[in-house]
């Protein structure tokens, strides 16, 4: 059975998925401060709408900078 996630709120899973990062990763942006848990436990955190989309806008302009870093590409082997 999953924890109750209140309406206006994400589980982490879903958060990860949104933001387009694995749940490790999840966990370091709330080690950092980037997110903050609005509830729920430490093991099955919830966050607020609001502040996951503010994130992803935050993160989709920095990605979109002229002369931002570049990502490097993979080459074929």
């Amino acid at each position: 059975m999953s924890p109750y996630v209140p309406p206006g709120h994400l589980d982490a899973e879903q958060t990860a998925t949104l933001l387009g990062i694995t749940r490790g990763n999840l966990r370091i942006l709330v080690h950092r401060g980037h997110l903050t848990p609005a509830g729920g436990t430490d093991r099955h955190p919830h966050f607020r709408l609001t502040d996951v989309d503010a994130l992803y806008a935050q993160r989709a302009a920095r990605s979109q900078r002229p002369g931002g870093p570049v990502r490097p590409t993979r080459q074929p082997a």
